[in-house]
């Protein structure tokens, strides 16, 4: 299974360089009269496959990787494999070049304001991290399918069970509106939190899934007008959603930066992969009681 999951991810990369050598001949050659925005487009459609076909291969080897790893150390429980913390930052990298420029490209237009660089070069950098996100969704994806990893969704019958934890983990006075507006019966103490909060598995990551598959499902639209036809009213309502789920995802990435540095040990655990046994102890009761038998996302 090493060897497979090896080979893999070399057929992966050669097929990775072999497409970025055609398409980079094909971008120099002058062939197409192109402006430097439609010819990073054009590009950016004709990698989409090999770009998700790497971020596939890639995903095989960290769901091998994260199979042999350890679960626990002195003191110390692992709450993400190394895969999760390469996937995640890889992700945030794509982030960091595809907001802001996404941003930047629909607030220029409304404020009528004059980029201080050639237009292009936003667009480029934006096609850049929207590639690297699009590499780490096949990854992810193809890593939690692989390793069976569900500890981030409720499981199936138990939505209303976590969504009435998370509302308890809130501030009671949203907590009980919360409660009321999804008429959920408030009573009794709230559960033991597992290895993910009840905010994590309730709201967190399903914002994130549809942000994340909104903005990828009609970014590919929109990449792909200049190779496949596309009726002007399909490209009109990818572009909307386009910018709403950019709108959704900026504030999230605000409300993960606000979650995240108020509980350091998670923001550490994103990088050594642990948490500290007391830690866990405290703020993940359910989980660390069943240390054991727990696997790392």
């Amino acid at each position: 299974m090493r060897v497979l999951a090896a080979l893999l991810v070399v057929l992966g990369a050669v097929a990775g360089v072999g497409a970025a050598i055609v398409l980079s001949a094909q971008t120099v050659s002058g062939v197409q009269p192109w402006s430097n925005e439609l010819l990073d487009n054009v590009v950016f459609a004709k990698a989409i496959p090999f770009v998700a076909g790497l971020g596939v291969a890639f995903g095989l080897l960290g769901a091998h990787l994260a199979n042999r790893a350890r679960r626990t150390k002195h003191e110390h429980l692992r709450r993400f494999s190394r895969a999760t913390v390469i996937g995640h930052w890889t992700i945030a990298v794509g982030f960091l070049l595809a907001l802001p420029t996404g941003v930047w490209q629909y607030l220029g237009g409304i404020i009528d304001v004059a980029a201080p660089i050639p237009l292009y070069l936003f667009y480029r950098v934006h096609y850049i991290g929207a590639a690297i996100i699009l590499f780490s969704l096949a990854y992810f994806l193809t890593y939690w399918w692989v390793t069976g990893h569900r500890q981030l969704l409720p499981p199936r019958g138990q939505w209303r069970h976590h969504l009435r934890n998370f509302a308890h983990e809130l501030p009671p006075p949203i907590g009980h509106r919360v409660g009321r507006l999804l008429r959920l019966h408030m009573g009794g103490r709230p559960s033991e939190v597992g290895q993910f909060t009840y905010y994590e598995t309730a709201f967190s990551f399903p914002t994130w899934a549809v942000g994340l598959g909104l903005i990828t499902v009609t970014g590919l639209v929109k990449a792909m007008r200049y190779t496949v036809p596309i009726p002007g009213p399909v490209l009109y309502g990818a572009s909307t959603l386009h910018v709403a789920a950019m709108v959704l995802l900026v504030l999230k990435v605000l409300d993960h930066l606000r979650y995240v540095f108020a509980r350091w040990p998670l923001m550490v655990a994103m990088t050594t992969t642990w948490v500290t046994d007391h830690y866990a102890r405290v703020h993940h009761p359910g989980w660390h009681r069943g240390r054991d038998e727990s696997e790392a996302a």
